[in-house]
């Protein structure tokens, strides 16, 4: 019972002061309906003082303006503020019964715009508030009828007033179910394309485990093993085995963490990203694997992760593509730390030509368009890492012939 009058209390105070829900029209002719509602009652204040003035002539001119001015107010707020609209011509009608004496020789003490508003106004009252806001708004209508019209009228202007508000009411309530069921079909859609994402994103992660990771067993396996299989192997060409073997299996370390993230997206990554100091590691790496790389590193140099991750990315797929495709030719990697930005440079000469592969650190992907599908994922990749943080990504030919990628990397990162 308490939680009954509790509502009832608050629906009161809504009726009372309470505001009116926001308007958000999608529609050109929805944006106008205010500029319409101010014209239209800047006509209707004309027409209502002339009637007014033809049927109070003992009142003055400038209270029939006023008078008229307040019966119109109300139309020019029932586009956005209806339930104060309401309001506002409740009180005029009163007012106009009580205060104005005019001479209309009609059933009921209004004047034509008022009789013509009013209807308006409790329909667009219905369609907007909720049903115990209704109710309020019907006794204060039925006060209004009762209190100044004439006892034979007043059971059809009741009846006129509920069926106005069961009417909007209904109108209501279809449009917030419509408005569940487009929801509903939102959801459903979504979860639908969730649903398939997943599925795709479990397909690829089989087609990675049963063959890529497979081959990259293969070759960890193979190369710990030659040493043993191989008579009279040289020292140096076991070192190599060795790290080839070490590098298969951080392959597939990464494999197993990337496959656990195709196949759940709940679960967070919990292992550590690369960082810009990584970058040391990186050129490391590519120098025992035989890429003459020069690198200009920045000690101390302190960027948020998402940057150094990028940083990091984007230098090893374009270390990656000249090792492919420029093999033999010199890479120059530099980061530029700036006030706002950091750059990356990773430049590298013209290959071999008589390798027959074609020169540049991001050229890799037109040479693999064979392979990829002609789809260039290294540089579509470069390109997402950079534009995802905020910042620009260029790659191309240079003037000697080389190839450079360029990157400038915000450190106030963007989402």
């Amino acid at each position: 019972m308490r939680s009954v009058w509790k509502v009832v209390l608050r629906d009161l105070r809504t009726f009372l002061i309470g505001p009116d829900p926001p308007v958000r029209p999608r529609t050109r002719l929805g944006r106008s309906l205010p500029t319409i509602g101010v014209v239209v009652a800047i006509l209707c204040g004309l027409a209502s003082y002339e009637y007014l003035r033809g049927n109070g002539p003992h009142v003055g001119s400038l209270f029939l303006a006023l008078d008229a001015a307040l019966i119109v107010a109300p139309i020019g707020l029932v586009a956005t503020r209806p339930l104060l609209a309401w309001r506002v011509a409740w009180l005029v009608a009163v007012y106009t019964y009580l205060a104005v004496d005019i001479d209309q020789g009609t059933p009921w003490p209004w004047s034509p715009v008022q009789m013509l508003s009013y209807p308006v106004l409790l329909a667009v009252v219905a369609v907007r508030h909720r049903r115990g806001v209704l109710v309020w708004v019907g006794l204060s209508a039925t006060l209004l009828v009762v209190g100044t019209v004439r006892s034979q009228n007043i059971a059809g202007l009741l009846l006129a007033v509920t069926a106005i508000l069961v009417i909007g009411d209904q109108v209501r309530r279809r449009r917030e179910v419509q408005a569940a069921l487009a929801q509903e079909e939102e959801r459903t859609e979504l979860a639908q394309a969730r649903r398939a994402v997943a599925e795709e994103r479990n397909r690829i992660a089989r087609e990675m485990h049963d063959v890529v990771a497979h081959h990259m067993s293969l070759i960890a396996v193979r190369a710990e093993t030659a040493v043993y299989r191989i008579d009279g192997v040289p020292p140096a060409v076991a070192e190599e085995l060795a790290a080839i073997a070490g590098t298969s299996r951080e392959a597939l370390v990464e494999m197993r963490r990337l496959l656990g993230v195709l196949r759940s997206t709940e679960t967070p990554l919990v292992e550590p990203q690369p960082v810009l100091d990584d970058l040391t590691r990186l050129v490391h790496d590519a120098r025992e694997a035989g890429v003459d790389v020069t690198f200009d590193p920045l000690p101390g140099a302190t960027v948020p992760p998402a940057v150094g991750l990028a940083a990091f990315r984007i230098a090893q797929e374009a270390l990656s593509n000249a090792r492919r495709h420029a093999a033999g030719a010199p890479v120059h990697i530099a980061l530029t730390l700036g006030p706002s930005a950091l750059d990356l440079s990773v430049r590298n000469t013209a290959g071999d030509p008589s390798s027959g592969a074609p020169s540049g650190a991001g050229s890799g992907d037109a040479g693999d368009a064979g392979d990829a599908g002609g789809e260039r994922h290294g540089l579509l990749g470069m390109r997402e890492r950079a534009t995802a943080i905020g910042g620009t990504f260029e790659a191309g030919p240079d003037a000697a012939g080389g190839y450079t990628v360029h990157a400038t990397l915000p450190l106030e990162v963007t989402p």
